[in-house]
């Protein structure tokens, strides 16, 4: 496997092709920087004056911090331009974006433009686009992701004893699922299955409750705390596995100690939930490996 280290993350993917599409006509590295830093989640909590900071060292001195107003409304009328319908259709109210000149919030609900933006961008626009730009993004893991005999799971083994993997499973046969990924994290592994529908592996009660990563060791599906025993296939054809590692656990509402093991179907829902929490952190890197189930 090629590692995408030096890569981008799945978040920074996301928020450079909406900079690209905001900005396509323009050259100003101003308005560029002031998208990229304003609406970056580690920013969120920052000042538009700490923004200006970011922005007058990332080019040398040379932006008037006191025209960071003027930058943003310029950043936020071209995000109009460029998403408004679709802000609209999506719920956001006009007004919500045509704030007048030196106004402030009045009531808890009030919001600047910037900050009712961010909230679309990140909770509604990311989550549509997870699953494609994830698997577009992702780097093939060839020799990370491996299923072994169950037997296997329960041994103590340091990488470079984990034994052959199959790239082929067989039908109806018990299975672990070795993964070691080049990033410390937690692994959240989803799985589309021959039959197209969608499953959460990792955070789950039935396979990997945790779901820490290390680079220097295996993780196992299932692990010892998992309810169940092994993986099996059922149906012949590809199975495709996604994992995405981030930076802390996501907590996902299914996954829980008094939740139904057998409850791992990924639905619309739940996949907005998946990445709505992905994109309220940061870094997450995504890999991909596809098995085919055979007699």
């Amino acid at each position: 496997m090629t590692s995408n280290a030096g890569n981008s993350s799945l978040q920074d993917r996301f928020l450079s092709d909406f900079v690209d599409k905001v900005l396509w006509n323009g050259r100003s590295d101003n308005e560029r920087l002031c998208c990229e830093l304003r609406f970056h989640p580690q920013n969120y909590n920052q000042t538009n004056a700490e923004v200006a900071q970011q922005i007058n060292q990332q080019l040398n001195g040379s932006f008037n911090t006191t025209n960071m107003s003027g930058t943003l409304a310029a950043v936020v009328a071209k995000i109009k331009a460029a998403f408004g319908e679709q802000m609209a259709a999506d719920g956001v109210e006009s007004q919500e974006l045509q704030r007048e000149r030196g106004w402030k919030p009045q009531n808890p609900g009030d919001r600047y433009p910037w900050q009712v933006i961010y909230q679309w961008l990140w909770e509604v626009e990311f989550p549509r686009r997870g699953w494609d730009l994830a698997t577009n993004l992702a780097t093939c893991a060839m020799e990370e992701f491996k299923f072994v005999d169950i037997q296997e799971r329960g041994r103590d083994l340091s990488p470079d004893e984990i034994p052959e993997g199959k790239e082929n499973i067989n039908k109806n046969e018990k299975y672990a699922l070795a993964v070691r990924l080049p990033f410390e994290g937690y692994l959240l592994l989803l799985n589309r299955g021959s039959k197209g529908n969608y499953y959460c592996l990792s955070p789950s009660l039935a396979f990997q409750p945790k779901g820490a990563c290390l680079p220097e060791r295996p993780l196992y599906l299932p692990d010892s705390e998992a309810k169940a025993n092994s993986l099996k296939f059922e149906h012949l054809g590809e199975e495709y596995f996604l994992a995405i590692i981030t930076e802390q656990p996501l907590e996902l509402s299914w996954v829980r100690p008094d939740g139904n093991p057998r409850d791992l179907q990924v639905n619309e829902q739940r996949c907005q939930e998946i990445f709505q929490k992905i994109g309220r952190q940061w870094n997450a890197r995504v890999f991909y490996k596809r098995f085919q189930v055979v007699e």
